[in-house]
């Protein structure tokens, strides 16, 4: 737009003319009236896609069909497996000692949990693909409380698993998993 001494103009399509844009009480005349000009919505044409009465019906009916679908009984079809290993059981052992193993291979989550007479050293959790090579789960350690007990919740993406202790101590230790 061509802009002339502070004044806007806009090209009137009718005459192909430019026009100044003026306020007449700090209202923009478009049609010359400087009234303002009525204008209803419902004549205005709905973009392509727009929701209309029939569109918001058929979603309430999908919508209906959905909740209806859904009241009744949820039959499950795999039960919850779940299984517990007494990896030591009131066992003495010393500093680098390892438990047994415990299969997780079909659980999700394991729970860890047990009692210690050494509340000064962590225990460390070793996992394994295959059964065979344990390595250290990154920085996963469990640190018994001073009442001498110790717990952990964890995932399981593996699919076996040992403690190593680090300290000489009475360890009675177990692992639970859930699928």
């Amino acid at each position: 737009m061509p802009v002339a001494h502070g004044l806007t103009h806009i090209l009137d399509s009718v005459s192909g003319k430019s026009r100044p844009l003026t306020l007449a009480n700090n209202v923009l005349a478009v049609d010359g009236s400087a009234s303002t000009q009525p204008i209803s919505a419902a004549s205005l044409p709905l973009p392509s896609g727009a929701a209309t009465a029939l569109v918001q019906r058929d979603i309430e009916t999908a919508v209906n069909s959905v909740t209806t679908a859904l009241g009744g009984t949820l039959t499950v079809t795999t039960a919850v497996a779940k299984s517990a290993t007494t990896v030591s059981n009131a066992a003495s052992v010393a500093a680098s000692d390892l438990s047994g193993a415990h299969d997780a291979r079909n659980h999700r989550r394991l729970a860890i949990f047990g009692t210690t007479t050494d509340t000064s050293n962590n225990i460390d959790i070793q996992v394994s693909a295959d059964g065979v090579t344990y390595y250290k789960l990154g920085y996963s350690s469990i640190f018994p409380d001073s009442d001498q007990s110790f717990s952990l919740l964890l995932d399981a993406p593996f699919g076996y698993i040992k403690l190593k202790y680090n300290g000489t101590a009475t360890v009675t230790a177990i692992i639970s998993g859930s699928n």
